[in-house]
Protein backbone atom coordinates (compact mmCIF):
# COMPACT_ATOMS: atom_id res chain seq x y z
CA UNK A 1 0.00 0.00 0.00
CA UNK A 2 1.50 3.58 -0.80
CA UNK A 3 2.35 5.20 2.51
CA UNK A 4 3.92 8.86 3.26
CA UNK A 5 5.53 7.44 6.76
CA UNK A 6 9.18 8.55 6.60
CA UNK A 7 10.20 5.81 7.95
CA UNK A 8 9.27 2.87 5.66
CA UNK A 9 10.09 4.45 2.34
CA UNK A 10 11.56 7.27 0.77
CA UNK A 11 8.60 9.17 -0.68
CA UNK A 12 7.78 11.37 1.99
CA UNK A 13 11.75 12.59 1.61
CA UNK A 14 11.68 12.83 -2.15
CA UNK A 15 8.67 15.22 -2.12
CA UNK A 16 10.61 17.51 0.36
CA UNK A 17 13.78 17.29 -1.98
CA UNK A 18 11.26 18.24 -4.73
CA UNK A 19 10.12 21.16 -2.88
CA UNK A 20 13.28 22.75 -1.93
CA UNK A 21 14.61 22.31 -5.66
CA UNK A 22 11.51 23.68 -7.04
CA UNK A 23 12.23 27.18 -5.31
CA UNK A 24 15.89 26.76 -6.42
CA UNK A 25 14.96 26.28 -9.70
CA UNK A 26 12.72 29.61 -9.50
CA UNK A 27 15.19 31.20 -7.52
CA UNK A 28 18.89 30.33 -9.92
CA UNK A 29 16.36 30.99 -13.05
CA UNK A 30 15.24 33.82 -12.58
CA UNK A 31 18.89 35.22 -10.79
CA UNK A 32 20.41 34.29 -14.44
CA UNK A 33 17.60 35.79 -16.31
CA UNK A 34 18.43 38.96 -14.25
CA UNK A 35 21.22 38.70 -14.78
CA UNK A 36 23.54 37.25 -17.62
CA UNK A 37 20.36 37.68 -19.56
CA UNK A 38 19.59 41.32 -19.09
CA UNK A 39 23.19 42.53 -18.40
CA UNK A 40 24.98 39.56 -20.91
CA UNK A 41 22.82 39.03 -23.28
CA UNK A 42 22.78 35.43 -22.51
CA UNK A 43 19.84 33.22 -23.85
CA UNK A 44 16.71 33.24 -21.17
CA UNK A 45 16.38 30.04 -19.31
CA UNK A 46 13.57 28.42 -18.65
CA UNK A 47 14.22 26.57 -15.63
CA UNK A 48 12.03 29.17 -13.25
CA UNK A 49 8.70 27.79 -15.10
CA UNK A 50 9.69 24.37 -14.75
CA UNK A 51 10.17 24.61 -11.22
CA UNK A 52 6.66 26.47 -10.76
CA UNK A 53 5.42 23.09 -13.04
CA UNK A 54 7.03 21.06 -9.81
CA UNK A 55 4.90 23.21 -7.51
CA UNK A 56 1.85 22.67 -9.30
CA UNK A 57 1.85 18.99 -9.39
CA UNK A 58 3.30 18.65 -6.11
CA UNK A 59 0.98 20.76 -4.32
CA UNK A 60 -2.00 19.06 -6.33
CA UNK A 61 -0.40 15.55 -4.69
CA UNK A 62 0.14 16.87 -1.23
CA UNK A 63 -3.44 18.26 -0.43
CA UNK A 64 -4.93 15.07 -2.06
CA UNK A 65 -3.13 13.76 0.65
CA UNK A 66 -3.82 15.89 3.40
CA UNK A 67 -7.72 15.91 2.79
CA UNK A 68 -7.50 11.60 2.57
CA UNK A 69 -5.60 11.40 5.18
CA UNK A 70 -7.22 14.44 7.94
CA UNK A 71 -10.99 13.26 6.68
CA UNK A 72 -10.28 10.04 8.20
CA UNK A 73 -11.18 11.64 11.46
CA UNK A 74 -14.61 12.11 12.17
CA UNK A 75 -14.03 15.33 13.74
CA UNK A 76 -11.80 16.90 11.03
CA UNK A 77 -14.30 19.80 9.30
CA UNK A 78 -14.22 21.81 6.65
CA UNK A 79 -13.28 24.86 8.81
CA UNK A 80 -9.65 22.51 10.05
CA UNK A 81 -9.15 22.29 6.63
CA UNK A 82 -9.77 26.14 5.66
CA UNK A 83 -7.95 27.86 8.55
CA UNK A 84 -4.96 25.13 7.86
CA UNK A 85 -4.32 26.08 4.64
CA UNK A 86 -5.03 30.23 5.49
CA UNK A 87 -2.39 29.88 7.96
CA UNK A 88 0.40 28.10 6.11
CA UNK A 89 -0.17 30.79 3.21
CA UNK A 90 -0.55 33.65 4.90
CA UNK A 91 1.76 33.04 8.07
CA UNK A 92 4.65 34.15 5.57
CA UNK A 93 2.21 35.58 2.79
CA UNK A 94 1.30 38.96 4.67
CA UNK A 95 4.86 39.18 6.42
CA UNK A 96 6.32 38.89 2.68
CA UNK A 97 4.04 41.72 1.34
CA UNK A 98 5.15 43.95 4.19
CA UNK A 99 9.02 43.08 3.11
CA UNK A 100 8.34 43.54 -0.80
CA UNK A 101 7.17 47.31 0.16
CA UNK A 102 9.56 48.20 2.61
CA UNK A 103 12.46 46.76 0.04
CA UNK A 104 10.91 48.25 -3.24
CA UNK A 105 10.25 51.92 -1.41
CA UNK A 106 13.81 51.51 0.31
CA UNK A 107 15.27 50.72 -3.16
CA UNK A 108 13.79 53.59 -4.66
CA UNK A 109 14.58 55.94 -2.09
CA UNK A 110 18.45 54.87 -2.55
CA UNK A 111 18.15 55.41 -6.28
CA UNK A 112 18.29 51.83 -8.05
CA UNK A 113 16.92 51.97 -11.55
CA UNK A 114 13.84 50.44 -12.38
CA UNK A 115 12.10 50.37 -9.09
CA UNK A 116 8.85 51.97 -8.65
CA UNK A 117 6.29 52.20 -5.72
CA UNK A 118 2.97 50.86 -6.30
CA UNK A 119 -0.28 51.76 -5.18
CA UNK A 120 -1.67 50.92 -1.87
CA UNK A 121 -4.13 49.26 -3.81
CA UNK A 122 -2.24 47.06 -5.44
CA UNK A 123 -1.00 46.33 -2.16
CA UNK A 124 -4.56 45.60 -0.82
CA UNK A 125 -5.36 43.58 -4.21
CA UNK A 126 -2.51 41.19 -3.62
CA UNK A 127 -3.26 40.56 -0.29
CA UNK A 128 -6.59 39.03 -0.59
CA UNK A 129 -5.62 37.10 -3.64
CA UNK A 130 -6.87 39.37 -6.56
CA UNK A 131 -3.71 39.40 -8.61
CA UNK A 132 -4.52 38.12 -11.84
CA UNK A 133 -8.31 37.35 -11.04
CA UNK A 134 -10.51 38.23 -14.00
CA UNK A 135 -12.55 41.10 -14.65
CA UNK A 136 -12.41 44.48 -12.95
CA UNK A 137 -11.64 43.56 -9.62
CA UNK A 138 -8.16 41.51 -10.45
CA UNK A 139 -4.84 43.44 -10.75
CA UNK A 140 -1.17 43.36 -11.05
CA UNK A 141 1.26 41.76 -9.03
CA UNK A 142 2.42 43.75 -6.10
CA UNK A 143 5.56 46.08 -7.16
CA UNK A 144 9.13 43.79 -7.56
CA UNK A 145 7.03 40.35 -6.93
CA UNK A 146 5.77 39.75 -10.22
CA UNK A 147 6.12 35.62 -9.15
CA UNK A 148 3.06 35.94 -6.72
CA UNK A 149 0.33 35.87 -9.80
CA UNK A 150 0.94 31.62 -9.17
CA UNK A 151 0.40 31.88 -6.14
CA UNK A 152 -2.91 33.19 -6.54
CA UNK A 153 -4.00 30.58 -8.71
CA UNK A 154 -2.80 28.07 -5.77
CA UNK A 155 -5.09 30.22 -3.35
CA UNK A 156 -8.20 29.56 -4.90
CA UNK A 157 -7.57 26.35 -6.01
CA UNK A 158 -6.72 25.00 -2.55
CA UNK A 159 -10.42 26.33 -1.52
CA UNK A 160 -12.11 25.15 -4.60
CA UNK A 161 -11.36 21.72 -4.35
CA UNK A 162 -11.45 21.33 -0.96
CA UNK A 163 -14.65 22.62 -0.74
CA UNK A 164 -15.58 20.04 -3.50
CA UNK A 165 -13.93 17.27 -1.53
CA UNK A 166 -16.17 18.05 1.35
CA UNK A 167 -18.84 18.09 -0.51
CA UNK A 168 -18.51 15.30 -2.32
CA UNK A 169 -18.03 13.37 0.44
CA UNK A 170 -21.03 14.56 2.80
CA UNK A 171 -19.47 16.37 5.52
CA UNK A 172 -20.52 19.99 6.17
CA UNK A 173 -21.64 20.23 2.32
CA UNK A 174 -23.49 23.24 2.42
CA UNK A 175 -20.43 25.42 3.55
CA UNK A 176 -18.16 23.25 0.78
CA UNK A 177 -20.48 23.71 -2.01
CA UNK A 178 -20.62 27.73 -1.11
CA UNK A 179 -17.20 28.23 -0.33
CA UNK A 180 -16.27 26.03 -3.84
CA UNK A 181 -18.87 28.50 -5.56
CA UNK A 182 -16.90 31.66 -4.13
CA UNK A 183 -13.32 30.20 -5.19
CA UNK A 184 -14.28 29.09 -8.30
CA UNK A 185 -13.98 31.80 -10.83
CA UNK A 186 -9.97 31.63 -10.97
CA UNK A 187 -9.85 28.19 -11.23
CA UNK A 188 -12.60 28.17 -13.95
CA UNK A 189 -10.67 30.90 -15.93
CA UNK A 190 -7.11 29.14 -15.71
CA UNK A 191 -8.77 25.43 -16.78
CA UNK A 192 -10.19 27.13 -19.66
CA UNK A 193 -7.98 29.89 -20.76
CA UNK A 194 -4.25 28.90 -19.05
CA UNK A 195 -3.16 25.12 -18.50
CA UNK A 196 -1.33 25.81 -15.38
CA UNK A 197 -4.20 24.97 -12.86
CA UNK A 198 -4.75 21.65 -14.78
CA UNK A 199 -1.54 20.27 -13.74
CA UNK A 200 -2.34 20.51 -10.30
CA UNK A 201 -5.39 18.31 -10.73
CA UNK A 202 -3.12 16.10 -12.22
CA UNK A 203 -0.89 16.20 -9.12
CA UNK A 204 -4.44 15.84 -6.94
CA UNK A 205 -5.39 12.95 -9.09
CA UNK A 206 -2.47 11.27 -9.09
CA UNK A 207 -2.28 11.24 -5.17
CA UNK A 208 -5.67 8.61 -5.49
CA UNK A 209 -4.38 6.74 -8.95
CA UNK A 210 -1.33 5.74 -5.96
CA UNK A 211 -3.05 4.73 -3.22
CA UNK A 212 -4.74 2.65 -5.20
CA UNK A 213 -2.13 1.01 -6.89
CA UNK A 214 -0.72 -2.31 -5.29
CA UNK A 215 2.76 -1.70 -4.19
CA UNK A 216 5.54 -4.09 -4.88
CA UNK A 217 9.12 -4.40 -5.78
CA UNK A 218 8.92 -5.06 -9.45
CA UNK A 219 6.25 -1.66 -9.67
CA UNK A 220 8.88 0.49 -8.12
CA UNK A 221 11.22 -0.50 -10.07
CA UNK A 222 9.25 -0.06 -13.16
CA UNK A 223 7.96 3.50 -12.27
CA UNK A 224 11.38 4.33 -11.65
CA UNK A 225 12.48 2.94 -15.15
CA UNK A 226 9.19 4.47 -16.86
CA UNK A 227 10.07 7.81 -15.36
CA UNK A 228 12.85 8.60 -17.62
CA UNK A 229 10.90 7.98 -20.99
CA UNK A 230 7.74 10.33 -19.60
CA UNK A 231 10.12 13.07 -19.17
CA UNK A 232 11.94 13.03 -22.33
CA UNK A 233 8.04 12.67 -23.54
CA UNK A 234 7.36 15.75 -21.78
CA UNK A 235 10.22 17.51 -23.24
CA UNK A 236 9.46 16.84 -26.48
CA UNK A 237 5.19 17.57 -25.91
CA UNK A 238 5.57 21.15 -25.91
CA UNK A 239 8.23 24.11 -27.86
CA UNK A 240 10.67 26.11 -26.06
CA UNK A 241 8.88 29.03 -24.42
CA UNK A 242 5.66 27.47 -23.61
CA UNK A 243 6.03 24.96 -20.67
CA UNK A 244 2.65 25.26 -19.80
CA UNK A 245 1.48 23.43 -23.00
CA UNK A 246 -1.52 21.53 -22.28
CA UNK A 247 -0.81 18.45 -24.13
CA UNK A 248 2.78 18.10 -22.12
CA UNK A 249 1.05 18.27 -18.41
CA UNK A 250 -0.29 14.28 -18.50
CA UNK A 251 3.40 13.45 -19.19
CA UNK A 252 4.87 15.52 -16.72
CA UNK A 253 2.27 14.29 -14.12
CA UNK A 254 2.90 10.88 -15.02
CA UNK A 255 6.69 11.70 -14.37
CA UNK A 256 6.35 12.91 -10.83
CA UNK A 257 3.77 10.25 -9.92
CA UNK A 258 6.30 7.44 -11.08
CA UNK A 259 8.48 9.14 -8.93
CA UNK A 260 6.93 9.25 -6.04
CA UNK A 261 6.11 5.43 -6.61
CA UNK A 262 9.28 4.49 -7.16
CA UNK A 263 10.51 6.01 -4.13
CA UNK A 264 7.96 3.64 -2.25
CA UNK A 265 10.93 1.10 -2.74
CA UNK A 266 14.42 3.04 -1.89
CA UNK A 267 15.39 4.23 1.79
CA UNK A 268 18.27 5.56 0.87
CA UNK A 269 17.44 9.22 1.27
CA UNK A 270 16.88 8.42 5.09
CA UNK A 271 20.06 9.73 5.80
CA UNK A 272 19.62 12.88 4.15
CA UNK A 273 16.43 14.22 6.15
CA UNK A 274 17.98 16.61 7.86
CA UNK A 275 19.52 18.28 4.62
CA UNK A 276 16.43 18.13 2.53
CA UNK A 277 13.96 19.13 5.46
CA UNK A 278 16.03 22.11 6.11
CA UNK A 279 16.05 23.29 2.43
CA UNK A 280 12.91 22.48 2.26
CA UNK A 281 11.75 24.68 4.92
CA UNK A 282 12.26 27.72 3.70
CA UNK A 283 11.34 26.66 0.32
CA UNK A 284 8.37 28.68 0.37
CA UNK A 285 9.96 31.78 1.69
CA UNK A 286 12.28 31.58 -0.94
CA UNK A 287 10.02 32.25 -3.47
CA UNK A 288 7.69 34.77 -1.90
CA UNK A 289 10.56 36.90 -1.51
CA UNK A 290 13.78 35.61 -3.77
CA UNK A 291 12.70 37.91 -6.69
CA UNK A 292 12.55 41.31 -5.07
CA UNK A 293 16.01 40.87 -3.04
CA UNK A 294 17.86 39.69 -6.78
CA UNK A 295 16.53 42.34 -8.32
CA UNK A 296 17.99 44.61 -5.70
CA UNK A 297 21.60 42.75 -5.34
CA UNK A 298 21.76 42.53 -9.36
CA UNK A 299 20.63 46.00 -10.53
CA UNK A 300 22.40 47.94 -7.57
CA UNK A 301 25.86 46.14 -7.27
CA UNK A 302 28.64 47.36 -9.90
CA UNK A 303 30.95 43.99 -9.74
CA UNK A 304 30.90 41.90 -12.06
CA UNK A 305 27.90 39.57 -13.27
CA UNK A 306 29.12 36.53 -11.44
CA UNK A 307 29.93 38.05 -8.47
CA UNK A 308 26.42 39.37 -8.66
CA UNK A 309 24.33 36.22 -9.29
CA UNK A 310 26.67 34.15 -6.81
CA UNK A 311 25.96 36.82 -3.77
CA UNK A 312 22.07 37.39 -4.97
CA UNK A 313 21.94 33.77 -4.44
CA UNK A 314 22.68 33.26 -1.79
CA UNK A 315 21.82 36.55 -0.20
CA UNK A 316 17.84 35.37 -1.18
CA UNK A 317 18.70 31.99 0.31
CA UNK A 318 20.13 33.31 3.94
CA UNK A 319 17.42 35.87 4.02
CA UNK A 320 14.46 33.41 3.11
CA UNK A 321 15.82 31.00 6.03
CA UNK A 322 15.62 34.03 8.67
CA UNK A 323 12.50 35.26 6.94
CA UNK A 324 10.74 31.68 7.48
CA UNK A 325 11.96 30.63 10.92
CA UNK A 326 9.51 33.48 11.98
CA UNK A 327 7.01 32.90 9.67
CA UNK A 328 6.10 29.88 7.70
CA UNK A 329 7.66 27.69 10.74
CA UNK A 330 4.87 28.78 12.95
CA UNK A 331 2.27 28.14 10.61
CA UNK A 332 0.91 25.20 12.75
CA UNK A 333 0.71 27.32 16.02
CA UNK A 334 -1.13 29.78 13.83
CA UNK A 335 -4.18 27.54 12.52
CA UNK A 336 -4.46 26.86 16.38
CA UNK A 337 -4.14 30.14 17.55
CA UNK A 338 -7.13 31.26 15.15
CA UNK A 339 -9.37 27.05 15.79
CA UNK A 340 -9.44 28.62 19.37
CA UNK A 341 -10.25 31.91 19.29
CA UNK A 342 -13.25 30.72 16.92
CA UNK A 343 -14.16 27.80 19.34
CA UNK A 344 -14.08 30.70 22.07
CA UNK A 345 -16.16 32.82 19.90
CA UNK A 346 -18.91 30.15 19.10
CA UNK A 347 -18.70 29.61 23.10
CA UNK A 348 -19.40 33.19 24.08
CA UNK A 349 -22.05 33.85 21.41
CA UNK A 350 -23.93 30.58 22.31
CA UNK A 351 -24.08 32.14 25.83
CA UNK A 352 -28.16 32.83 26.53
Amino acid sequence: MFSLDRTKNDTSTLLDLLRALAAQMVCVGHTWNLTFTFFGGATQTLIPDIGVLLFFVLSGFVIAFTLHERTKADDYSLLNYAVERFARIYSAYAPALILIAVLDYSAWALGVERFRLDSAASFLKNLVMLQGYPGRWGGDTFGSAGQLSTLAIEFHIYFFVGGLFFFCKGRDQIAGLVLAIATATVPLFHFAERPDASLWLLGFGGYFVAINMRIDRLVTVACAILSIPLFWKWRGSHVRGDEYALAAQPYFALFFVSLAIAAQGQNWLRRFQSIVGFFAGYSYSLFLIHFTIVKIVVWHLTSPLWVRFVLAILISNFVAWLFAMVTEARHKQLARWILRRMASFRTVTARP
